[in-house]
C-alpha cells in the first residue's frame, strides 16, 4: 500500500485510459523508435509518445527522464512532458515530481504515470519492461481516446485493483471520477448510485471512513 495524496483522485480517470488501450490492442506486440518519437503496435498502429522515467528493479528507485543520468539517451523533444511535470511539481510543492529520483516505496512508476497521464492530457501510459527495470511512456492518439468509457465490469475491476494497492479514501476516489465524468449520481446515506455510459447501474456502499463495503450488491473485503 502507498499513502494517499489528492492526486490519487485522478487515478481512476487514468485507469480508464489504460482500459481503452487494452480494448483497442488486445494481445499485441510493439516497437519503439526514439528518433521519430513513435511507438508502433501490431505493425499497423503508430502513436506519438513522451518518456516519463524509469524504474530500477535493482535499486528500487524511480528516475525522472529529465534527470541528468537519462538525458544523454533520450532526445530532448521526448522530455517535454517530464520537464513540464517537474515545473508543475515546483509550483505545487510536490517533491515526488521535483526530485530527480524517488524511492519506489514512496511513489512507484504506475502511480506517477497515472497522475502524469491526467496532468499532461495524455491518451494513456505504457510500461516498457526490460531486463533490470522498466521505462514509462505517455502515449497520445485520438484512436485511443475514441474507445468506449468504462462499463460496469471494467470499472469495478479497475476500482477494486486501485483501492487494493493504495491507502486512499475509496468514496472520494469514486465520487471524483463520477463527477469529473459528469455522470448522473445519487448519494443516499452511505450509498452512491450512478448510471454509467453503458446504461448499467453502479451501486457502492461505504463505511463512515470512506472504505468500500459493498459493490453492486457484493460484500467487499480490502
Amino acid at each position: 500500500h502507498q499513502k494517499e495524496s489528492n492526486s490519487h483522485y485522478l487515478e481512476l480517470l487514468s485507469l480508464e485510459k489504460q482500459d481503452k488501450l487494452d480494448l483497442l490492442l488486445g494481445e499485441h506486440t510493439y516497437g519503439l523508435d526514439l528518433e521519430s518519437g513513435k511507438i508502433r503496435f501490431n505493425d499497423n498502429l503508430d502513436f506519438t509518445f513522451q518518456v516519463l522515467g524509469t524504474e530500477s528493479d535493482n535499486t528500487l528507485i524511480w528516475l525522472w527522464a529529465w534527470a541528468d543520468e537519462q538525458t544523454e539517451e533520450v532526445p530532448v523533444d521526448l522530455l517535454l512532458a517530464s520537464r513540464g511535470l517537474r515545473d508543475w511539481g515546483l509550483r505545487e510543492g510536490i517533491q515526488e515530481f521535483t526530485l530527480p529520483s524517488v524511492d519506489l516505496h514512496r511513489a512507484d512508476g504506475h502511480a506517477l504515470s497515472m497522475i502524469s497521464c491526467e496532468l499532461c492530457n495524455a491518451s494513456c501510459y505504457l510500461r516498457d519492461a526490460y531486463e533490470g527495470g522498466s521505462a514509462f511512456l505517455l502515449l497520445y492518439d485520438k484512436l485511443i481516446d475514441a474507445q468506449p468509457f468504462f462499463d460496469l465490469s471494467r470499472l469495478s475491476r479497475r476500482f477494486l485493483d486501485l483501492i487494493s494497492r493504495y491507502e486512499i479514501n475509496h468514496r472520494n476516489v469514486l465520487l471524483s471520477y463520477l463527477r469529473i465524468r459528469g455522470l448522473p449520481l445519487t448519494e443516499k446515506g452511505p450509498t452512491i448510485i450512478c448510471e454509467l455510459d453503458s446504461g448499467e447501474r453502479l451501486s457502492a456502499e461505504f463505511d463512515s471512513a470512506g472504505h468500500l463495503m459493498m459493490l453492486n450488491g457484493e460484500a467487499i473485503t480490502t
